[in-house]
């Protein structure tokens, strides 16, 4: 696969757009009964249910839209434009079922799950190496469980599908609990961990490994508080001896060192005009600042409240974020209150904004680390091994290390602190605050006038599923 996910015909199988919105519009010619005959087939069914992670409706945009417009890492407004109705809704919590951004992301992920059913379910008709079909088939059960992750953190209980759909009979799902669904989370990232490799050859590097699926699992433990089985699984990971940090914070983000040591898993891109090229580093980067004379979207612009979080000492700053001036070169607009905007993904080479060579890194090693120093504080306060882990995180940012002796709320309170750092726009801010129960109290702090209410630790099930599925039930509040 190697930074390119191969897109195949999604009428591998009759596919739902959605549970229960069937898509009609076959993607290519391919059938179930003349596409599985090889390994060849079998390895092209798998990628594509990565490739949809490379797609504006999940990581090319709205999956760390949805993470950090509706957090206080980043507001529209203060000189900016404000045009674009759905993320201004998400940026000021004025967002209803309604809002086309859920409705994207929730139809992707379900065109993407029930691509992983039907790898599940075909491959293991398909003559081929015994070894490669378990693989392929434990790569399939990692996506479901990652995708259904983002679901059931996002919308709480949702639908739970784990068959192909073939059929228009039964499109209409009522929604499972939450805990069903983690259940299921769990059980196919166990299952995935359980076959998958350590590592890939350079040609396969990209794809779900072992240390990814018990990262993952560290990861459902901590959201659910699981504290003992996310300490037990992230220091599994770290036990592994297969990543490491990278010594200068600004590596973890060069497009040389993609798939490097500190990515366990990430959103390939390959720019160059064969349509697998990233967004962010156009997206994000400000209309004033013109890449071989493309100009940005400026998307995701920072707050204030984000740029004053970080010491004028931290290494981090400077290579997350850009603070532009209105003498500087670019020059910012005088009209924007604070120009300040991401810059991690920058790529200079890109011709065009949909043409970075970023990847995404949905999870790298740093989170690992302060998983497990969150998840010992949590079982023992002052833990001397949850110290030196977040010390680790802090030296590599040129910083002092943590306070000492701080009671396990205050250690709690650092912990958060560090991740917003350490992770900005990464995609981890809304889960965090989420979570831990700091939303409303975050953007209180970032920007009073924004009202956010208890309801708001969910977001709505899209209005247009609930016109189709009258089994779907509206999360309370909206």
């Amino acid at each position: 696969m190697n930074a390119k996910y191969i897109l195949t015909g999604l009428c591998l199988t009759l596919c739902v757009a959605s549970c229960n919105v069937l898509e009609q519009t076959p993607e290519s010619n391919f059938t179930p009964e003349n596409f599985y005959r090889n390994a060849d087939d079998a390895k092209a069914a798998v990628s594509s249910v990565y490739d949809l992670m490379n797609t504006a409706e999940m990581y090319n945009q709205i999956v760390w839209i949805l993470q950090d417009q509706a957090t206080d890492d980043s507001e529209w407004g203060g000189g900016r434009s404000t045009a674009n109705q759905a993320k201004n809704d998400l940026d000021k919590y004025t967002f209803t079922p309604a809002t086309s951004t859920f409705q994207s992301l929730w139809t992707a992920t379900y065109r993407a799950i029930n691509r992983a059913n039907t790898v599940i379910s075909r491959v293991p008709n398909v003559t081929m190496d015994t070894d490669l079909k378990n693989r392929l088939i434990a790569e399939a059960k990692f996506m479901r469980g990652f995708y259904y992750f983002n679901l059931v953190r996002l919308f709480g209980g949702v639908p739970l599908v784990t068959k192909e759909t073939t059929s228009l009979n039964d499109l209409a799902v009522a929604r499972a609990s939450a805990d069903e669904v983690y259940q299921q989370v769990i059980q196919d990232f166990t299952e995935a961990e359980a076959v998958l490799p350590a590592t890939y050859g350079a040609g396969d590097r990209g794809r779900a490994t072992k240390g990814a699926a018990k990262a993952f699992l560290a990861k459902v433990y901590l959201t659910r508080q699981e504290w003992p089985k996310a300490s037990a699984k992230a220091k599994e990971v770290m036990d592994m001896g297969v990543y490491d940090l990278w010594a200068n914070y600004a590596d973890v983000f060069a497009i040389a060192n993609k798939n490097g040591k500190e990515a366990i898993f990430e959103v390939q891109a390959l720019g160059g005009g064969v349509g697998e090229g990233s967004f962010m580093q156009g997206y994000m980067r400000p209309n004033f600042d013109r890449v071989n004379g493309v100009s940005g979207f400026g998307d995701d612009p920072v707050t204030e409240n984000l740029y004053r979080a970080y010491r004028a000492d931290d290494k981090r700053r400077n290579i997350n974020l850009r603070l532009y001036t209105a003498t500087g070169t670019p020059a910012a607009p005088a009209s924007v209150a604070f120009p300040c905007y991401v810059y991690k993904y920058l790529d200079p080479t890109a011709t065009a904004n949909g043409e970075g060579s970023n990847n995404f890194p949905v999870l790298r090693y740093a989170d690992v680390v302060l998983m497990y120093a969150e998840a010992l504080n949590e079982q023992a306060a002052a833990s001397t091994e949850a110290y030196a882990n977040v010390n680790r995180i802090r030296s590599r940012a040129g910083i002092p290390n943590l306070t000492p002796n701080l009671t396990q709320a205050q250690f709690r309170d650092s912990l958060l602190l560090e991740r917003r750092l350490e992770l900005a726009f990464e995609g981890h801010r809304w889960f965090d605050l989420s979570r831990r129960k700091k939303l409303i109290e975050a953007l209180k702090i970032q920007n009073p006038s924004i009202k956010v209410e208890e309801y708001h630790y969910l977001y709505p099930i899209p209005q247009t599923e609930r016109d189709s599925n009258p089994k779907l039930s509206q999360n309370p509040g909206y």
